[in-house]
């Protein structure tokens, strides 16, 4: 009998236990929101939130109700024949939820759609009792007044109101509310970072995204991954092939539409010094495509992470950190990494050469750390070539460039330990002929270069050649320099004032006559015929790639010539008198410039653009930002994809997005003042440059009026 007992008694315990487990097991009652709030008997009223399961009894004013539906997390119940406008009651158990009034009328609401969506989007809005005698229903989403777009007995759309924000959608009629279900509200109000490229990780922040499955992220129309979701951010990665476009998130079908993500090339690293420093040490890192925000950007030397101190768009700064070793340096910018140079934790680093560009004879103060004071303890080497060291600070080192020198890398070297350094670039400025007080030139206006590196200058009415090392002789036109028209070889020709000048791939020479509006051609065997005559006066003067000319006219603008010496207007403009030299790029693209006007101009097929410069000044910067004060000419670097101009006394390089003085001031609020001075790109001076011309290597030749010289840029 006590065996039976004992075996009753663990029974009762183990359905104890099996009870008490059901009952943690069962979810906790708690109702949410519920809606309508009114209508008339068996409408259906809808509950949401957890625990909401078969047992659970609903009441509207003490009358319970039928359960039509029940899901745990929705219930839905009929409004009682017998019930009355009071207090809805849901009990499960013995816990009893009082959820607010339900008011029994005609006015009730049944289902909104969609139930989600940005501003604009228009929802339908299904129910009863809308009509009324004495005025229109109006639409109220979380409070929002919303334009009502369509309406009926049953049916009210409307538009959902700009910051809406989630909550509830109410309708009011004859001063009786309904209340519908919850309308979640979209938006995107960032995206962070604005720019990258494919694999970059960006988060969207705005409200009403799904916490679960369900984002549809777009960039620019292509499908994204969701990395991580919460109702007010989402995490995602940038797809592969993706372009610049706006970032888009849909849930549900319905789209947001938030900023424009920007597709940027990865980082593009320039120049890094010192290439070696001890921990600690700051080291520049310049480049293109960086970001002005430190979180959007990491750097690591050998896989260690550096601080990076101070950044912006093509600059940033960082520590050396401890334990860096000798081995690549990465940079990351909102997930796109590109490589940098090697470089090495050591006590030796370069930092700056001053100056970093000049001929041989210039002396070039090399910066950096860990240099002996012994000037013959320090080996400093150009591109190759050892110079021997003047002076020496342990910060400091001074050389002087010999003759044969060649743009590359400098090179240090202390006792066992080797650093390496910015380049030098084998650049500057030297009088190739003539000068304020020689009597090579009268009134030299402009010049073009041939293959063997002669340069050929117009002179009033003639033109003359200067051999590369600087020989001026008479190559075409009149010994006592008279003028005239005639055609011949020689001195046999004359001219009425030459003025531009340009050369084809034969080398042979076309000059505009200004008095006379004529072109002419010189051959290498200095045979000079007339090519074509004009109405206009000409001025400017420029050839493409395949041969073709073209000319200015003075107040007409740029004209196009064609093989029997007919002239087309390209760009016809009665304000308009190009300078004296005309560009044409790979493409056939025309640039130019206007006299008094501080713009560059370019024409692509019949459409004319300005090209650079916005304002009177002398600011580097952005192209249509940067500003100019006396533009006078511009050439073409058709191998390195760049112009020059020449403006007011200083020569200035036009790049693919910016403009940079090369040459001659450095810019500033101030006019630049024009002097002679050879030497340096930043030590060089000119005066009153009417004319340049570049060669086939690259450099640059200025003809100087008031210097009254032939100028050459270095730039290899």
């Amino acid at each position: 009998m006590r065996k039976y007992l004992s075996l009753l008694a663990v029974c009762c315990i183990l359905v104890a236990a099996c009870r008490k487990n059901n009952n943690n097991d069962a979810v906790a009652l708690n109702v949410k929101t519920f809606w309508p709030n009114s209508g008339n008997a068996g409408t259906i009223v809808t509950l949401q939130g957890q625990g909401l399961n078969k047992d659970v009894t609903v009441s509207f004013n003490g009358t319970d109700a039928k359960v039509v539906d029940a899901r745990d997390s929705i219930l839905m119940v009929l409004a009682p024949e017998q019930g009355s406008t009071g207090t809805l009651i849901v009990k499960a158990g013995d816990r009893k939820v009082e959820l607010g009034t339900y008011t029994y009328q005609a006015l009730s609401l049944h289902q909104v759609s969609p139930s989600n969506g940005p501003a604009g989007t228009n929802i339908a809005i299904h129910g009863a009792g809308f009509s009324s005698l004495d005025g229109p229903a109006t639409v109220t989403v979380n409070g929002k007044a919303a334009l009502i777009t369509g309406a009926s007995d049953t049916l009210l759309v409307a538009a959902v109101p700009v910051g809406a924000g989630t909550g509830k959608v109410t309708v009011t009629v004859n001063g009786k509310a309904v209340n519908g279900p919850d309308f979640t509200f979209q938006n995107i109000s960032a995206i962070k970072p604005v720019k990258g490229g494919a694999g970059t990780q960006v988060a969207i922040s705005g409200e009403g995204f799904a916490t679960a499955a369900g984002n549809m992220v777009t960039f620019n129309g292509k499908p994204a991954t969701v990395v991580s979701a919460t109702d007010s951010k989402l995490v995602v990665t940038a797809p592969e092939g993706v372009a610049t476009g706006p970032v888009a998130v849909s849930i549900n079908g319905q789209k947001t539409i938030g900023n424009v993500f920007t597709v940027v090339p990865k980082p593009v690293i320039k120049i890094v010094t010192p290439l070696s420093a001890p921990a600690g040490a700051l080291v520049n890192i310049s480049g293109d495509y960086f970001s002005s925000l430190a979180d959007e950007v990491s750097v690591s030397f050998n896989g260690q992470p550096a601080v990076v101190t101070t950044t912006a768009d093509r600059q940033m700064s960082v520590k050396v950190p401890a334990g860096a070793g000798s081995g690549k340096m990465q940079v990351t910018v909102n997930g796109q990494l590109s490589e940098g140079p090697l470089f090495k934790e050591q006590s030796l680093g370069v930092k700056q050469l001053i100056p970093d560009n000049g001929l041989a004879g210039t002396e070039v103060v090399v910066k950096g750390m860990g240099f002996s004071t012994n000037a013959e303890d320090n080996v400093v080497i150009f591109n190759g070539i050892t110079l021997p060291v003047t002076a020496a600070t342990d910060t400091t080192l001074r050389v002087v460039v010999p003759v044969g020198i060649s743009t590359g890398a400098v090179e240090v070297k202390v006792g066992s330990l080797a650093a390496t350094g910015p380049v030098f670039k084998r650049a500057g400025v030297m009088t190739i002929a003539g000068g304020p007080n020689s009597p090579d030139f009268a009134y030299p206006a402009a010049l073009a270069v041939d293959r063997n590196g002669n340069a050929f200058v117009t002179d009033v009415n003639v033109v003359k050649k200067v051999t590369p090392d600087g020989k001026v002789t008479l190559f075409a036109g009149k010994a006592d320099g008279s003028s005239g028209n005639e055609n011949g070889t020689g001195t046999a020709a004359s001219f009425n004032f030459v003025t531009s000048i340009t050369v084809d791939a034969q080398d042979n020479l076309y000059v505009i006559e200004q008095f006379a509006k004529a072109m002419r051609k010189i051959t290498p065997a200095g045979v000079v015929t007339t090519v074509a005559k004009f109405s206009f006066t000409p001025i400017g003067l420029g050839i493409d790639k395949n041969g073709v000319l073209y000319v200015g006219a003075q107040y007409g603008g740029v004209w196009k010539i064609d093989a029997a010496g007919n002239a087309t207007a390209v760009a016809r403009n009665s304000y308009e008198t190009p300078g004296n030299s005309i560009a044409i790029d790979n493409a056939g693209n025309v640039f130019y410039t206007n006299d008094n006007d501080p713009r560059v101009f370019k024409l692509a097929d019949g459409n004319k653009t300005a090209y650079a410069g916005s304002q009177y000044g002398y600011n580097d910067g952005p192209l249509l930002t940067a500003g100019f004060s006396g533009l006078t000419g511009i050439v073409s670097d058709r191998a390195a994809g760049v112009f020059y101009v020449a403006d007011n006394n200083a020569i200035r390089m036009l790049t693919d997005d910016a403009v940079i003085t090369v040459a001659g001031w450095k810019g500033g609020t101030t006019p630049p003042s024009g002097g002679y001075v050879d030497g340096t790109l930043n030590q060089a001076a000119f005066s009153s440059i009417s004319s340049l011309f570049i060669d086939r290597e690259g450099n640059v030749y200025i003809m100087e009026r008031f210097n009254k010289a032939v100028r050459k840029i270095f730039f290899k």
